[in-house]
């Protein structure tokens, strides 16, 4: 089975397949990885995609995300080749992934080294009355992710929407078609990370989701106390273990774990 790089109009066959193993269906997300990166996909013969993967490069980085493989094509190898494809489009930059329990062993057998990791949680958010975060402009919160990302990720931002801002801090508010994505939540204090938190959840109806950061436990909890569940945890793996740039201490929560 061939590999190829696909286009907008096969997008739509990333969704069946996230879905058919019971993923939500996420059409702006799986948009979003293909202006800013590449997707890898491999046509099944009676129809629709047999595996499929993305790669987003940003400067000396790149994450690996989406990689799914139909339940009828498991065991052929497809996982690791599409994964292998992908490594091959990032070049010598530092790959990351987030990784579920099934595909965390294929990642390891091909290097990749764990290195923290985040958990999702969503929920209704309950407002405890505390400060919140305004909207801004792009041109304000572009140069503390850098910061805090250690590489330039300008084509991601402008893609986002209008960031809010507090002193210190910045989030987006982004449907990715199921619920409300707050992040990346990326912030000099936890009180900053809490008003942009607080400054989404307050625009937009329905459920939000974030995703923190192991390293901040006592932010997992409050989103916790404001009625956010917790859900799977992702463990983060970097292949060969090698240092991401960028200030960790600034990184709350990623935009989602496809993308940081």
């Amino acid at each position: 089975m061939e590999i190829r790089t696909l286009g907008a109009a096969d997008l739509p066959a990333c969704s069946d397949l996230a879905e058919s193993r019971s993923w939500p269906r996420e059409p702006p997300k799986w948009r979003l990885l293909h202006e800013v990166g590449q997707v890898f996909g491999v046509d099944a013969p009676d129809g629709g995609l047999a595996a499929c993967a993305a790669v987003v490069p940003f400067g000396t980085v790149a994450s690996i995300s989406m990689v799914l493989v139909a339940r009828r094509f498991e065991r052929r190898g497809l996982g690791r080749a599409i994964t292998a494809q992908a490594l091959a489009a990032a070049g010598d930059r530092a790959v990351w992934l987030h990784a579920s329990a099934s595909g965390r062993p294929l990642y390891e057998s091909m290097g990749f080294v764990a290195d923290g990791g985040c958990r999702g949680h969503v929920g209704t958010f309950a407002d405890d009355g505390g400060p919140g975060a305004a909207p801004g402009s792009l041109s304000s919160v572009v140069p503390l992710d850098l910061r805090a990302q250690g590489v330039g990720r300008r084509p991601l931002l402008e893609r986002l929407g209008t960031p809010y801002v507090a002193d210190g801090g910045f989030a987006f508010g982004v449907d990715i078609g199921h619920v409300t994505v707050i992040g990346p939540v990326v912030a000099e204090s936890e009180d900053a990370a809490k008003a942009v938190v607080r400054g989404v959840a307050r625009s937009v109806p329905g459920e939000v989701r974030v995703d923190p950061d192991y390293r901040f436990p006592s932010f997992t909890t409050w989103l916790r106390d404001r009625g956010l569940v917790p859900g799977v945890s992702a463990p983060r793996l970097i292949l060969g273990g090698r240092p991401l740039p960028g200030d960790a201490s600034l990184r709350f929560a990623p935009f989602t774990r496809a993308l940081g």
